[in-house]
């Protein structure tokens, strides 16, 4: 806590956590990647650009990925892979029934959550586990994201827990965390969809936003006609590349003014590359084409941090230790 504000702390000072929704796919390899160099220039981009965080989205990467981020200096927000996400069926009445993951289903992904963080929290860049994103395989009766909570916090004093990213959130875990496409709704009394108010008791944090696209030849696409049939459901698609860059530079000032204004304390921009169907990377699927305009993206993701400094006097409360 800072000045009255709940914070994520570095070296017990508040730290602004900034990056994007990294799904890791490969257009030759789908979740390998071709070589470590190829890793390697998608961090050192995001890195060029002025972001300090990656979150690892719904996959577990190799070891070398998390070398590379450890020695770069980029935190890492580690998602769990996701059981089913929540999908119905319809009952005998006409209503809808949800499928819920059975008690084997949720037996075993709780035993992965276990393997994940005793395998992976050697890694200095990682910084935060997350649970659950969107409800996805979250079983929604009896609230287990409190025990798993408990669970990873015994696995894991060191490290902040985001319990359930985006939605069906109950209060566990240590992140406030809003889902909002394009507009982000970070640690401020606006919200919508089911995404749940900000609750001051935890972390303010934008878990996802941005997601604005721009369509590019075929050449950089995934060429296959179901993938491409599914693009024109993306949030927002742009003409131009100046349109493109503009919306942004407007998406990215709305966060800054609600890091100054209220208490958003970082934020994940979808995302760092185009990927099967979806065209709002800051890069294409190929890593051919980067989007952004990079001095722009640098001044406004440097605004970021400028206004979450003037946020960070005040009283530094540890876990209820001054």
């Amino acid at each position: 806590m800072v000045g009255g504000v709940e914070r994520p702390l570095l070296n017990g000072k508040f730290i602004f956590i900034f990056g994007t929704l990294d799904q890791g796919y490969w257009p030759d390899g789908l979740y390998t990647p071709p070589n470590r160099e190829a890793m390697v220039y998608d961090i050192e981009t995001l890195k060029n650009l002025g972001f300090n965080m990656l979150r690892k989205h719904i996959k577990v990467e190799n070891a070398l990925f998390y070398q590379a981020c450890d020695q770069m200096g980029i935190m890492i927000i580690q998602d769990m892979p996701s059981l089913r996400p929540l999908q119905s069926y319809t009952g005998p009445n006409c209503e809808n029934i949800p499928y819920l993951p059975n008690v084997e289903q949720q037996v075993e992904f709780d035993r992965q959550l276990e393997v994940l963080v005793n395998q992976h929290k050697s890694y200095p860049s990682i910084v935060t586990w997350v649970i659950y994103n969107e409800g996805w395989g979250q079983v929604t009766t009896t609230y287990p994201e409190f025990g798993l909570t408990d669970r990873v916090r015994q696995l894991d004093p060191t490290r902040l827990i985001d319990s359930t990213s985006g939605w069906y959130d109950h209060g566990a875990g240590d992140f406030s965390d809003n889902h909002h496409y394009a507009n982000p709704q970070c640690g401020s009394p606006f919200y919508s969809i089911q995404s749940s108010p900000y609750d001051p008791t935890r972390i303010g944090f934008q878990g996802e936003f941005g997601g604005i696209g721009h369509n590019l030849s075929i050449a950089n696409l995934w060429n296959v006609q179901d993938a491409i049939n599914t693009i024109n459901q993306t949030y927002e698609i742009d003409t131009s590349l100046e349109a493109w860059n503009y919306r942004a530079h407007i998406l990215l000032g709305e966060l800054r003014d609600q890091t100054a204004l209220f208490a958003c304390s970082g934020g994940v921009w979808t995302q760092t590359t185009d990927v099967e169907g979806e065209v709002n990377g800051l890069l294409s699927y190929d890593r051919r084409v980067l989007r952004c305009d990079v001095e722009q993206w640098k001044r406004d993701i440097g605004a970021l941090y400028e206004a979450a400094a003037g946020r960070g006097n005040g009283t530094v409360v540890v876990r209820g230790l001054v």
